[in-house]
């Protein structure tokens, strides 16, 4: 499928899958947008389009006069590719890696600004498996007491049990009142997505079942060589101690061949950013707004 010349854009379309895991096997990503699923499925609420300029693909997100840009994907001058981006009206780019940011930080003529509500929280996979030491007696204790609870069982999903985590969604979301907060009904249907194309996207999921009714829900994919990112990670809330549950048999389960997990970012929520800081993290991945100065 030919993708048209910048600064002529068009939809992010499920074709182009092939053209973006090449580029991601030859420049592996480090920050947890840049995974095709990631990208698709959220491809309409965040509106996101794309065009080819010279050897890399542009990914834009917004409407009207709004214009938020990705790092570019290809093999060149970054830096002249963005700097010419950037001469137009209302454009920024957001979510740029630390090292991207770097190359503009000198400069008089552009803006550079960390995103701390985007930084990604990268943790060792072991250290999450094994939960080790003082740092983690309160991990180990809710665990604990989830199971001293509930008799479960940890099952892998694939395409033929979609439909009873999209139920277990559901459930989580009238608890939630999602239909009432646009970020979770937002999520909702990047869930959908993710789910509807699970196998040809290659995702790795897995949940925990009580009393054969699925409660909690896991959804990741390789971000790179050494790391797993997670996508989506839910759990009836109502059962203490089933989040962390989930978490730790999941990465047991799926996470092995893995040196590093992504947790994404935690969109400045307070209690996210608490439970993610909790859990110790090795690495902020830190990210960059860029704009021209005016």
């Amino acid at each position: 499928m030919q993708i048209k010349p910048y600064p002529e854009f068009q939809p992010l379309e499920k074709e182009y899958k092939p053209i973006f895991d090449d580029l991601f096997l030859r420049f592996p990503p480090q920050i947890s947008e840049f995974t095709f699923t990631n990208l698709y499925s959220w491809r309409k609420i965040y509106n996101l389009s794309l065009a080819k300029l010279g050897d890399f693909i542009i990914l834009r997100s917004g409407k009207d006069n709004q214009k938020r840009y990705f790092m570019p994907l290809g093999e060149g001058s970054i830096k002249t590719v963005i700097a010419q981006i950037l001469k137009e009206i209302n454009a920024i780019f957001i979510r740029i890696p630390e090292r991207v940011a770097g190359l503009f930080s000198t400069s008089n003529d552009f803006k550079v600004e960390p995103d701390r509500d985007n930084f990604d929280y990268l943790f060792k996979t072991e250290e999450l498996i094994a939960l080790k030491g003082r740092k983690y007696d309160g991990k180990r204790n809710l665990i604990n007491k989830f199971k001293s609870m509930y008799k479960y069982e940890y099952q892998k999903l694939d395409h033929s049990n979609i439909k009873e985590c999209l139920d277990f969604e559901e459930r989580w979301c009238t608890v939630k009142n999602c239909d009432s907060i646009e970020g979770l009904n937002n999520e909702r249907q990047a869930i959908q997505e993710m789910m509807d194309n699970c196998s040809d996207f290659g995702l790795i999921a897995g949940a925990i079942k009580v009393d054969g009714k699925t409660c909690a829900l896991a959804i990741s994919e390789k971000l790179n060589k050494n790391t797993l990112v997670f996508h989506i990670l839910k759990a009836d809330p109502g059962m203490p101690g089933l989040y962390q549950t989930i978490t730790n048999e999941f990465l047991k389960h799926e996470a092995g061949d893995f040196e590093y997990v992504n947790f994404e970012q935690d969109l400045g929520v307070s209690g996210l950013r608490k439970a993610k800081l909790s859990y110790n993290p090795v690495e902020l991945i830190k990210k960059f707004t860029l704009s021209p100065v005016v």
